[in-house]
């Protein structure tokens, strides 16, 4: 990334990085404007300015003030009553006018609401994780090879493809609910802590804290207490697990970095890497595909995390192309 000043509006719209901020859309760039921002606080009303016109400028709703506006009507009539005399030609003229002041409005109008309304999308690669702070307060931790999206003005109906965990901000004052929808259902909340993972064509649900709602795709409600972990398929229309898990880091560690495995078989291993990564999984033998794995890999670093699974079940792992080729040692 490259280092400058920025002492105007133009040398912060036109860095890509800054851009990549301002939509959440890397990581590396996330992590950088926030922590430039923190170290340059003067220079925060520049960043808000070109960071609204990166966003697109909404228009105030007190634009023209209703004593502007009576003013104004009185000025037009006035001049309307001094024509009187003028021309049939020349009062038609007003006709044009009218109608393109009244494009002008609807024009100004669209403008506004396509802005107010519009759908904001954050994406992540294979290898990357990304930390996402929500209009309301919410944060989310948006997991690699995932999207997360919502309305500008929505931030607590948001649409999730991949996974992501979830902190949401309780609103006291209205008790307004935070809404998690997937292709399999719809979670419900109004303040907790919770993950979800819509990879595999299911969704798999898991409570740290707090209490949540679900609301399957068959058309029945389930709800969920701390170390509840459903998975739901709306292709097979059934819940395909429903269980307890005591040890919340399995489920969520990857949002710090690493996958925790609990006494898992390799193939179930790898199949999480696959999802991380990207990669191809190939086993060259089924005996290896029944090794258990206990310990944690990152998920930042597929050359460490090689290496740590290469030494955790004594196996060679070849990576090749798209693939990981997994034999015994």
């Amino acid at each position: 990334m490259i280092h400058k000043k920025y002492t105007s509006i133009d040398d912060f719209l036109e860095d890509v990085s800054f851009h990549n901020w301002v939509l959440q859309k890397n990581a590396t760039d996330v992590h950088f404007w926030e922590f430039w921002i923190a170290n340059n606080p003067e220079k925060r009303e520049l960043v808000n300015k070109a960071k609204a016109l990166v966003l697109g400028v909404s228009f105030k709703k007190d634009f023209v003030s209703k004593e502007k506006v009576a003013f104004e009507w009185k000025k037009l009539e006035s001049t309307i009553k001094a024509q009187n005399t003028i021309s049939k030609r020349k009062v038609r003229f007003l006709k044009p006018l009218t109608v393109a002041a009244s494009i002008l409005l609807v024009v100004t109008l669209g403008f506004y609401f396509k802005n107010s309304f519009s759908k904001i999308t954050h994406r992540t690669h294979f290898g990357e994780i990304l930390n996402i702070k929500l209009q309301d307060g919410s944060d989310v931790t948006l997991n690699s090879n995932s999207s997360l999206s919502y309305y500008k003005n929505e931030s607590r109906k948001v649409w999730l493809s991949g996974e992501a965990f979830f902190e949401v901000d309780k609103k006291l004052e209205t008790n307004a609910k935070f809404l998690v929808l997937t292709n399999d259902l719809t979670v419900e909340v109004y303040g907790t802590s919770f993950n979800v993972n819509s990879k595999n064509k299911k969704t798999a649900v898991f409570l740290e804290e707090g209490k949540i709602w679900l609301k399957l795709k068959n058309g029945t409600d389930k709800k969920m207490i701390p170390g509840n972990f459903i998975t739901y398929s709306s292709e097979k229309k059934e819940i395909l697990e429903d269980k307890n898990i005591f040890n919340a880091t399995i489920k969520t560690s990857w949002k710090d970095g690493s996958l925790l495995f609990d006494n898992l078989s390799l193939i179930e291993a790898m199949k999480k890497i696959e999802e991380s990564y990207g990669f191809s999984i190939i086993f060259k033998d089924d005996e290896t595909k029944k090794i258990n794995i206990t310990g944690a890999v990152p998920t930042t670093n597929i050359d460490i995390c090689i290496k740590a699974i290469e030494k955790s079940v004594d196996v060679v792992i070849e990576k090749k192309d798209n693939s990981l080729i997994i034999s015994k040692k």
